[in-house]
């Protein structure tokens, strides 16, 4: 399954859980200025998840999708970190029993 497979069922389990979360896009994209130019913007912030969100509890969770064969950069195993070491809750998800998995005990935690 290809990456981009395993994005879209993680936000779909995502918003059909109703849990606050948000798509944090990586890829560098194009946009039009305010003279209607076509420009390239680098992401603002390198190696961040793919998915973030906030618990009741205040608590960041984030989810960096790969496929099986995936690796990770090291800007995204530092970000996996330092967001694990702050009282966090970062993972690498590659398929899609993981993602269910971790939804469901996100979900547990934001009923505590």
């Amino acid at each position: 399954m290809k990456e981009s497979e395993l994005l879209s069922f993680a936000l779909t389990c995502l918003k059909q859980s109703g849990l606050v979360y948000w798509r944090v896009n990586n890829s560098p994209s194009l946009f039009n200025n305010k003279n209607g130019q076509v420009c390239f913007r680098k992401s603002p912030v390198k190696g961040f998840p793919d998915i973030a969100g906030m618990l009741k509890n205040g608590r960041l969770f984030a989810m960096e999708i790969k496929t099986e064969k995936g690796r990770l950069s090291p800007e995204q195993i530092e970000w996996i970190t330092k967001i694990n070491h702050s009282n966090g809750m970062a993972v690498v998800l590659r398929n899609k029993e993981e993602i269910k998995t971790f939804i469901e005990s996100l979900l547990m935690v934001n009923r505590s």
